[in-house]
């Protein structure tokens, strides 16, 4: 009998839930390396909008064409941290009682939990709580983004079996050993995670997330991508076209986003050639980029490849247009860059309202006054602001100087990383200061002329 694994993403808990390509990848990644070793895996997304019995009870959730928009949601009960913040918190996803029927009817060997953002920690519980309610004696193994950075917390909080914090690949070997259950390969040399996904439709639904490249080369103070995703590793442009030919061919989806850090980089070995085989190919694709780009790598060439295969809703983390920022942050960037890139852009058919740049609101110590000047230079540039309160992150550069300065006990409880909270609020940068700067972003990208 094969040995069976059960793969579950869980629920979360937040005060606003939007869909912008939000899928279970990692999971996904590694239900491809269990099949293909001859285990029977199952998938349960929590955050499927299509469930039947929860269309019943919620009602159909707002969704777009391009397999974006919103998800099942419940008002739940605002944890005390979150005193300040005057909004609803609310749980997303499927009904509770469909999630615990569907872990009952799996009856697996192992449980391999997902997380994500570490402030979603909530639904990590939930999950993990109805898995040992139901399957007592079945180990539960947690991964993923919040194990990784706050793997103390994971442990003395989840309740999993085992919390594996880093390459879930390698991180699992041991635990099925201990377990008494089949490691994937063994016998084999390591030669590295799969590049593909397990193809089923509940975790894709109308979009799929891709990855050309694995982790970033650049070290920015605000960002954690090192600790979670490990040193850039080039990826194969090759195998990413034929995984994105084999999920379009099995499951008609022409919507994919990169999950990529650093998407433009080595864009000679990696995107050019892969956008030269959709585009040789003839596909009618469409490709969207969630992450964020960096316009210091764009060229004339990759714009018009990109126009020409059917990117849509361009977006850039630009993240402020100060020069000395960069300079002590992630000197990835210059202010003259932004309107060469913007012409570029515009050059190879791109209109303004398909142009986003990221902006970063609210870091230690920052001015509100650095945020506006960002949102007025993107604004003449010709792209939509998008203003990102900043969020402190454990094991980046910023994580140390965060904790000494922030209001909020954010090295005790990861759900005051939540954004919302804005954790870093001071008298020179104030939630009513952030406020002000979304809505003027908000304003200026809707008079945004939809043109050249």
């Amino acid at each position: 009998m094969k040995p069976k694994v059960l793969l579950l993403w869980p629920p979360v808990y937040d005060f606003a839930l939007f869909d912008l390509f939000l899928k279970p990848f990692g999971l996904l990644r590694l239900g491809k390396w269990f099949d293909d070793s001859g285990y029977d895996v199952n998938l349960i997304n929590c955050l499927d909008y299509t469930e039947s019995r929860s269309l019943a009870h919620f009602g159909v959730p707002i969704r777009q064409k391009n397999g974006t928009g919103k998800f099942f949601r419940q008002v739940a009960e605002r944890p005390a941290v979150f005193g300040p913040v005057k909004r609803h918190f609310a749980r997303y996803g499927i009904l509770h009682e469909v999630m615990e029927k569907r872990i009952r009817q799996c009856r697996p060997d192992i449980v391999l939990v997902g997380s994500g953002m570490t402030y979603w920690y909530p639904g990590v519980i939930e999950a993990i709580d109805c898995v040992k309610k139901n399957l007592p004696n079945v180990p539960v193994v947690l991964g993923g983004v919040y194990s990784i950075l706050c793997r103390a917390h994971a442990q003395n909080n989840c309740g999993a079996d085992y919390v594996v914090a880093g390459d879930g690949f390698t991180g699992l070997a041991p635990v099925l050993e201990k377990c008494g259950l089949p490691v994937p390969g063994a016998g084999k040399a390591y030669a590295g995670p799969p590049e593909s996904q397990l193809i089923v439709r509940d975790g894709f639904l109308d979009a799929a997330g891709i990855r050309l490249h694995s982790g970033c080369p650049m070290k920015c103070s605000y960002c954690a991508s090192v600790a979670v995703s490990g040193a850039f590793l080039p990826g194969d442009p090759e195998a990413l076209f034929n995984e994105v030919c084999v999920i379009h061919r099995k499951l008609g989806i022409t919507n994919f986003a990169f999950y990529d850090d650093a998407l433009l980089y080595d864009a000679d070995r990696g995107i050019i050639p892969f956008l030269n085989a959709i585009a040789d190919s003839g596909l009618k694709l469409d490709f969207y980029t969630p992450n964020g780009m960096h316009i210091s790598l764009l060229t004339p060439q990759i714009a018009m490849l990109m126009r020409k295969t059917g990117f849509r809703d361009l977006r850039f983390g630009v993240e402020s247009t100060r020069n000395e920022f960069h300079s002590v942050h992630d000197n990835k960037f210059t202010h003259e860059m932004l309107p060469d890139a913007l012409s570029m852009l515009h050059e190879a058919g791109f209109a303004n309202h398909e142009i986003t740049a990221y902006l970063l609101a609210g870091l230690p110590g920052q001015y509100a006054e650095e945020a506006e000047e960002a949102i007025m230079a993107v604004h003449a540039s010709g792209a939509h602001a998008y203003v990102s309160e900043y969020s402190p992150i454990p094991g980046s550069a910023l994580w140390q100087q965060s904790v000494k300065l922030s209001r909020f006990p954010i090295a005790e409880d990861p759900l005051c990383h939540n954004n919302t909270l804005f954790a870093m609020q001071w008298e020179g940068f104030t939630i009513e200061d952030l406020e002000r700067l979304k809505g003027k972003a908000r304003d200026l990208n809707r008079r945004l002329e939809k043109y050249k």
